[in-house]
């Protein structure tokens, strides 16, 4: 008996040191009873601090409510386990996401002793998610990431019975300042463009780059401003950036808004950007979405 309790002891150990994953034992005040290796690299922190702290320590603050109200079921009996997604704030300040599973361990008069909680590392995960659908340059969403993003915006903005409007925004003369000035100079002044976009959105609003100087930005139905006044505000704005640079901005207006017409209402958008382009560039041309 005692060789076999040593060789499960052993086996333990050696488990949750070696263990791919990070591993806590955590007692019922939230306080860390054991971590493994694992967990020390995940969270950043040595094991004696993270023991000395608990988990709302290093949990993001808006993630702490949810954790805590899982917990909460979990105590009670409701659910067996749970799972979420959740940040951690690792040692160096900066902000990992994990995966956290998290299960309870009674005692041999079935009470509550302690959580068993399972930690995986999203980071590469989330980072290779968040480089698919955006821009490396500006941080906007790209085209793939635009279109999944705006067929869901326009659900909700034909729900609530409210039009949407796109804006198409062509760069002129982008690449006399990128020939001229440099790489440099033109990721600059690419970056420059999305935030003055960014500027000029409001919640639910979405902003994407989809090629080299196109820019596209989807908006709803606005109670205090119209989009052709938000096209205005761009176009000034962009006019005075300076270095030779200004915009051709095509807007189109969907009165009943639906997902299906993404595609028709870009390039839609696009030609009447062509149209703003003959016309003399650094001007808004508005046209009717049929």
């Amino acid at each position: 008996m005692a060789a076999a309790l040593s060789l499960a002891q052993r086996r333990f150990e050696a488990t949750f040191l070696h263990a791919p994953i990070g591993i806590a034992h955590v007692g019922l005040d939230g306080a860390f009873l054991l971590v493994n290796p694992r967990f020390c690299a995940i969270s950043g922190y040595d094991a004696d601090t993270l023991i000395r702290t608990g988990f709302q320590q290093i949990t993001h603050p808006d993630d702490l409510n949810a954790d805590e109200a899982l917990l909460a079921r979990l105590n009670m009996g409701e659910i067996p386990r749970y799972s979420m997604e959740k940040r951690y704030i690792r040692a160096d300040g900066t902000i990992i996401w994990v995966k956290l599973t998290v299960a309870m361990v009674r005692d041999d008069g079935d009470q509550p002793e302690f959580y068993v909680a399972v930690v995986e590392d999203l980071s590469d995960l989330r980072q290779a998610s968040f480089e698919a659908v955006h821009d490396p340059l500006t941080g906007l969403l790209n085209r793939r990431g635009f279109a999944c993003r705006a067929k869901d915006m326009l659900v909700d903005t034909a729900r609530a019975g409210r039009s949407a409007s796109l804006l198409f925004l062509d760069l002129d003369g982008f690449k006399q300042l990128n020939d001229g000035m440099g790489h440099a100079a033109g990721d600059a002044c690419l970056s420059d463009v999305a935030h003055l976009l960014k500027d000029q959105t409001h919640p639910g609003d979405i902003v994407a780059r989809i090629g080299g100087d196109e820019f596209l930005l989807l908006i709803s139905e606005r109670d205090d401003q119209s989009a052709a006044a938000v096209a205005e505000v761009v176009r000034e704005n962009l006019a005075a950036y300076g270095m030779g640079i200004s915009g051709s901005f095509g807007l189109v207006t969907a009165d009943t808004p639906d997902p299906a017409d993404l595609d028709r209402l870009i390039a839609c958008a696009d030609d009447a950007m062509r149209a703003a382009k003959r016309a003399g560039k650094n001007q808004v041309c508005a046209a009717a979405f049929i």
